[in-house]
């Protein structure tokens, strides 16, 4: 057998996840005594809730360790709908609790995707979106606007609806609300809109909503609509790992969808994790179950500001307005066919991203691993002298270049 075959020729397909091995850079650059300002991996910082520390700890103690429901525990499956407001629409034979919202999106590409089936994304999607779709031997293909960036890469219906014309095994369109990583806010009218010509062409619309509670300036989440014609066509994904403190490592997600979607999902994970750990379920049940702390938002709000402040200016970039998430987005085209201190000519956002790194220790996720070259992604979950100190070295950077 030749080297080349003894992997899936399918993994060959995609790359490590980009946002986990930033992590890995920064561990590196840390333990070489490096400067560092790091805004790559979008994880929340500080400390884990108390209540949701403690059901944890409960559960080990009590002895709550054996197989659980592989579709997730029954109150857990409960306090999920409740935590979205949905207990009047769906029951808890709607709900998938996973290891992770990334493994409810691959139950989804897994349940509904026969080989070859096409999966559409939004123009900017997240880095793990087309690595699942294809692991699950579907085509995954982006809607790209035809506005382009004068709408900030949000996609329309008559784009959608262009591409499902061209792609009559399109399958399901994923949308991520708020978008990660351009951190933007689809309205309650774009979602419905998207929604509609979905259920016209009876294709699956699956929402990605992990950043629902971090919504900035008092608007609330754009809910899609839900009733007899919608339901049957909606798949929503959500999680812990956003929208509380330090819980990403918990790994624990839920979808909510039909009851056919969610029987076949069941079936599958029956098969292949039963259902994330007890105790984490707890976990998660005891977070989502009490009433919402709005302090991370807020404290999320004011960092935003802190960065637009501080960034304000920064030569060669254009900083796209933040109306929701915990991203900056910036398109450094501008920085492209500008040469380094070490005449090196920047000609890709993996160029840039690279040369920040290198001159300023600014850790930022380079937009090719969004599938859109000429851009960074920053996360601002970070502590305010990063924020400070990061902008500044950024800046310093970026006006080296000639």
């Amino acid at each position: 057998m030749l080297d080349h075959e003894r992997i899936s020729a399918k993994l060959g397909k995609f790359r490590p996840s980009l946002t986990l091995a930033l992590k890995h850079l920064v561990a590196a650059r840390v333990a070489a005594g490096l400067p560092v300002h790091d805004f790559g991996l979008g994880e929340t910082k500080g400390d884990l809730a108390p209540h949701v520390r403690e059901a944890g700890e409960h559960a080990f103690r009590a002895g709550k360790t054996m197989y659980g429901d592989p579709g997730g525990l029954p109150e857990v499956r409960q306090a999920v709908l409740e935590w979205l407001g949905l207990q009047a629409e769906y029951g808890v034979d709607n709900v998938v609790v996973t290891a992770g919202a990334k493994q409810s999106l691959f139950n989804t590409f897994l349940a509904i995707c026969n080989p070859a089936d096409v999966v559409l994304f939004d123009a900017a999607p997240w880095v793990s979106y087309q690595p699942l779709a294809v692991a699950a031997y579907a085509t995954p293909i982006m809607v790209l606007p035809t506005a382009g960036l004068a709408n900030h890469l949000k996609v329309t219906p008559d784009d959608l609806l262009r591409n499902l014309r061209m792609r009559p095994h399109a399958k399901l369109f994923l949308l991520n609300n708020p978008v990660n990583p351009t951190a933007q806010l689809y309205t309650a009218d774009e979602v419905n809109a998207l929604l509609d010509v979905c259920v016209e062409h009876r294709v699956y619309f699956l929402l990605d909503r992990l950043y629902w509670r971090i919504v900035f300036d008092g608007v609330p989440f754009p809910e899609p609509r839900l009733d007899e014609r919608t339901r049957p066509w909606l798949i929503q994904v959500d999680g812990l790992s956003k929208n509380f403190r330090r819980t990403g490592g918990l790994r624990v997600g839920w979808s909510i969808g039909p009851t056919d979607v969610t029987a076949a999902m069941v079936n599958l994970q029956s098969h292949y994790t039963a259902g994330p750990a007890v105790p984490t379920q707890l976990a998660a049940a005891a977070a989502i179950g009490a009433e919402y702390d709005p302090e991370l938002v807020r404290d999320l709000q004011a960092k935003r500001d802190l960065l637009h402040r501080e960034a304000a200016g920064m030569p060669h970039v254009t900083i796209w307005p933040t109306p929701a998430s915990f991203y900056s987005f910036w398109d450094v085209r501008q920085a492209f066919g500008r040469t380094t201190p070490a005449s090196e000519v920047l000609r890709t956002s993996d160029d840039v991203a690279t040369y920040l790194i290198r001159e300023g220790g600014v850790v930022t996720a380079s937009g090719s691993g969004f599938m859109q070259d000429g851009y960074l992604r920053l996360s601002f979950a970070t502590p305010d002298e990063t924020i400070r100190g990061g902008m500044r070295a950024a800046r310093e950077a970026m006006a080296r270049l000639t």
